[in-house]
C-alpha cells in the first residue's frame, strides 16, 4: 500500500485566492531508505529537487503579489467623477465666456436682440388646461336642467330644437342621440363666423346614412346655398350600429377623414364621401375633380373612449377642438365635465 501526504499553501491577493499544492516524498521512499542507503541518497536529491522548486514557485507568486499591489485600474466610478468635473469645466467656461460676452456687449453698445429672441423661445411654454372648469353658477344651472323633469322645451336655435327628455342623456354614461348631435353641430357653424375660427359647414347626422342608402342624388340638394368646396373643413356625424364617429373632410389638406374614439377603420365611408366629392364637384362646378394628390385617413393616435357610451361626446369634442384648430388635448376622464359644459353651451344657445 502507497501511503502519500498533501501539504497545501494558500495565498491571497486582492479579487481571487491561489492554491499550491506540493506532494512530499512517499512514507514507503523513507522506509525504503534504511533497508538501502542508495535509495537514501536517491531520497535525498528527490526532497532537495522539491525544496528548490517549491522555492522557486514562492518567489515567483511573490513577484506576482507585488505587481499587483503597484497595479491601479481605474473603477467605474472614477471615470464618472472624472466626466463630471470635465463638464462642470466646460460649463464654468462656457458661463463666463457668456458673461464677458454680454459685459463687453453693454460696453460697446453692441445689439443683443439675438440673445433676447433666443431667450423668448426657450422659455416654458404654459400648458392650457385640457377641459375648461365649471364655475359654481354654472354647475348650478346644469344641475338643474339634469334633475327636471323629461317634458317640456329645453332650448331651440334656428331649426333645431332639443328637449329635457334629449338633455337628460348628457348624463354620464349614456347614448347620445340625433337631436344632441345636430344642435352642438349647429352650434359649430353659428361659431365659424368669429373672426379667427376655420370656415367650416356640418351636415346634419342623417347625411351619412341617406347618402349611403339612396345615394348622391337624394342628397345633392343639400347644399344648394352653400359651395363646401370654398370651406376649410367638412364635418359629417356618422351613426352606425349606435356607434358615433366624426367624419371630415379637409380641403386645405386634400384629405378625407374619420374620427373613431373606439380606433375602428371606416374603408367604406371614406370612399363614400370620396365619391361623393367628386360628384359634388361634378355636379356644382361642372368639372371633374382632380383626386390623384387627395388622402383617405382613420388616425389611431387619438384620445380613446374607455366605455360603451361616450362616443357621441368624443365625436362632438373632436369636432369641437378640429373647428378652432385646436389639439385634442381630453381624455376619458374629462367626459363627465364636457358633458356638462355641452349642457351648458345647449341651454345658452352658443359655444
Amino acid at each position: 500500500m502507497k501511503v502519500s501526504k498533501t501539504t497545501t499553501f494558500d495565498f491571497a491577493y486582492p479579487g481571487s485566492k491561489k492554491r499550491l499544492e506540493y506532494e512530499h516524498v512517499p512514507f514507503s521512499q523513507y522506509i525504503s531508505a534504511f533497508v538501502n542507503p542508495f535509495s537514501f541518497l536517491v531520497m535525498q536529491a528527490a526532497v532537495k529537487e522539491r525544496q528548490a522548486s517549491s522555492k522557486k514557485y514562492s518567489d515567483e507568486l511573490d513577484s506576482i503579489l507585488a505587481q499587483l499591489q503597484d497595479l491601479t485600474v481605474d473603477s467605474p466610478t472614477q471615470k464618472i467623477n472624472d466626466k463630471i468635473d470635465e463638464e462642470v469645466t466646460s460649463s464654468t467656461i462656457k458661463n463666463e465666456w457668456h458673461t464677458n460676452y454680454s459685459v463687453q456687449s453693454r460696453s460697446q453698445d453692441i445689439d443683443t436682440s439675438e440673445f433676447d429672441e433666443l431667450f423668448e423661445k426657450t422659455k416654458p411654454v404654459a400648458v392650457k388646461e385640457m377641459v375648461k372648469p365649471l364655475t359654481d353658477t354654472e354647475n348650478k344651472i346644469i344641475d338643474e336642467a339634469l334633475s327636471r323633469k323629461k317634458s317640456g322645451t329645453a332650448s331651440q336655435f334656428k331649426k333645431v330644437t332639443v328637449d329635457y327628455k334629449d338633455i337628460h342623456r348628457l348624463k354620464p354614461e349614456t347614448w347620445l342621440n340625433d337631436e344632441i348631435i345636430n344642435f352642438y353641430f349647429e352650434l359649430l357653424s353659428e361659431r365659424q363666423t368669429r373672426e379667427g375660427f376655420p370656415s367650416i359647414h356640418c351636415f346634419s347626422s342623417f347625411f351619412c346614412s341617406t347618402l349611403r342608402d339612396q345615394g348622391f342624388a337624394k342628397v345633392k340638394r343639400w347644399t344648394k346655398r352653400v359651395d363646401i368646396f370654398a370651406k376649410d373643413l367638412i364635418f359629417i356625424p356618422i351613426n352606425q350600429s349606435y356607434h358615433w364617429t366624426l367624419g371630415v373632410i379637409d380641403m386645405k389638406r386634400k384629405a378625407v377623414i374619420v374620427y373613431d374614439s373606439m380606433g375602428g377603420n371606416h374603408d367604406h365611408s371614406l370612399e363614400l364621401f370620396m365619391n361623393y366629392l367628386q360628384q359634388e364637384h361634378l355636379d356644382k362646378k361642372k368639372s371633374p375633380l382632380d383626386t390623384s394628390d387627395w388622402k383617405l385617413e382613420t388616425p389611431k393616435d387619438i384620445p380613446q373612449q374607455g366605455n360603451m357610451s361616450d362616443c357621441g361626446a368624443f365625436t362632438c369634442t373632436f369636432a369641437e377642438r378640429l373647428s378652432r384648430n385646436e389639439p385634442f388635448n381630453f381624455s376619458q376622464r374629462d367626459m363627465v365635465p364636457i358633458r356638462r359644459r355641452m349642457v351648458l353651451d345647449i341651454l345658452n344657445k352658443t359655444l
